[in-house]
């Protein structure tokens, strides 16, 4: 058995540590470990300049994993490198600790850790509660899988003069499945749908890495989840410091809602947190994100009037249901950051009809995409298909729908806008990854953008 607590403990200088994968959170982590005297290496299967020029700093290797990589004290892996690679099951087999980067830097923290999981909705919910924590006057570090590891915050803690900082985290299914000592003060778990297939041989592998965070929470901090969610009311219904929110009425959520607005206290004497129509952020999903977010914040002890600005002045997440313009009164939003079923059907759902919907792009695991018929219905008047899941969505929902297909992205938005008229809405919320036509959804999303404008220059 591996004593991490001891691990933790011991002097860093000269410890040897192997990373594996190159990306923004390896290089951080190898910074880390650069900073505490460690011997660094790190090791990455990829061998393009872009990796290159990351490792130059360090002794390394690209290309490939060799043995190399055994000669350590501790690995630290990559969210983005499955820990079922044959390098990753040799180091199990010579019993060299493996642990993630989120496991690692929180090592050299003792700062408050507010932490976020979720199927959907994690980055919209931790940009809130990290807007809520400035405005309490916190210095708020915000990382994780918003793109700036943790580590990289964490170094910067160690090597500056700030004050009481707090970290807030969103976290993925990948980045809690090495952890080991690692517990947030608060942790919240918006919700839990099916995801990550492709990475996960069965849900309840998925489900679990997603509870983990809950488990790893300190007794003495929260859990906020969400009651409306069957799995997470199951597994921590009981808890004893878990504390629920919810949409439907339920005495035991410290937040309430009506019709019309957020409130606590008690519906006949309601203390109102905010109207619905004051905030910019629309839809269920969003009030759910919301709740979510002051949830976590007011068990921090942040204030209300902290909780209420960052609401009613808080931005809408880049590439998530994000309203980029009107052309011949048709309105576009964007939702490219919907990867997956849940995502897409809580988009669908924002809108009452006359939708031209765009599916599209690579399918995580041979996605049953009629589940989003209930929500289209009555709501979706054409779909438009693009890429390489685009046949098989098509063959799926054309006895329901009305469909066009095309191979490439902007011809599948050039024929949203061709069917479209006056009062439409045409939505790209693809249910897909992107990664069969872009390096991620944030360049699917610019790409939306960019034949927006092309567009409506045209007229």
């Amino acid at each position: 058995m591996i004593d991490f607590q001891k691990i933790q403990a011991h002097n860093w200088v000269s410890t040897r540590i192997s990373i594996i994968g190159a990306g923004k959170s390896g290089i951080a982590a190898a910074k880390i470990g650069q900073y505490l005297g460690s011997k660094v290496f790190i090791s990455d299967c990829n061998n393009s300049s872009l990796i290159q020029s990351g490792v130059v700093d360090f002794d390394h290797e690209t290309g490939g994993h060799s043995e190399k990589v055994l000669n350590a004290h501790i690995i630290v892996i990559s969210p983005g490198v499955p820990d079922s690679i044959p390098i990753i099951n040799e180091c199990r087999n010579q019993n060299i600790p493996i642990v993630s980067e989120i496991e690692f830097a929180s090592w050299f923290t003792n700062s408050p850790i507010l932490a976020l999981t979720g199927s959907n909705g994690k980055t919209t919910t931790v940009n809130l509660l990290h807007e809520m924590c400035i405005n309490d006057g916190k210095t708020s570090l915000m990382g994780g899988n918003v793109g700036i590891p943790f580590s990289e915050n964490v170094l910067f803690e160690l090597t500056s003069n700030i004050l009481s900082p707090v970290h807030v985290l969103e976290l993925s299914s990948f980045q809690l499945e090495h952890v080991q000592l690692f517990s947030p003060i608060v942790s919240g778990i918006i919700n839990v749908t099916p995801d990550h297939m492709d990475r996960y041989s069965k849900y309840n592998i998925y489900i679990n890495n997603k509870l983990k965070l809950a488990k790893q929470t300190k007794e003495c901090g929260w859990i906020i989840y969400n009651g409306d969610d069957q799995i997470l009311a199951d597994s921590l219904g009981n808890t004893d410091n878990a504390v629920l929110f919810s949409l439907a009425p339920n005495e035991e959520s410290y937040f309430k809602l009506n019709a019309t607005k957020v409130y606590t206290g008690e519906n006949n004497n309601p203390n109102i947190l905010f109207q619905f129509e004051d905030t910019k952020l629309k839809g269920f999903h969003n009030l759910q994100n919301i709740l979510a977010a002051a949830t976590m914040a007011h068990s921090f002890g942040i204030s209300r009037s902290a909780i209420k600005d960052a609401i009613m002045n808080f931005t809408p997440i880049h590439h998530r249901l994000e309203w980029i313009g009107k052309i011949d009164d048709v309105d576009y939003f964007n939702d490219s950051k919907a990867t997956n079923i849940a995502a897409s059907r809580a988009a669908i759902e924002s809108f009452e009809n006359n939708l031209i919907l765009i599916l599209g792009g690579r399918d995580k695991n041979s996605t049953d995409f009629c589940q989003l018929s209930p929500s289209m219905k009555n709501r979706v008047k054409n779909i438009v298909t693009y890429g390489e899941s685009g046949r098989n969505i098509e063959t799926q929902l054309k006895l329901e729908f009305q469909l066009t297909y095309h191979e490439k992205f902007e011809d599948a938005v050039v024929e949203a806008h061709t069917l479209s008229e006056p009062g439409d809405t045409i939505l790209l919320s693809p249910a897909c990854a992107s990664f069969d036509q872009f390096l991620n959804y944030e360049q699917r999303g610019d790409k939306f953008n960019l034949i927006f404008t092309k567009l409506e220059l045209s007229k």
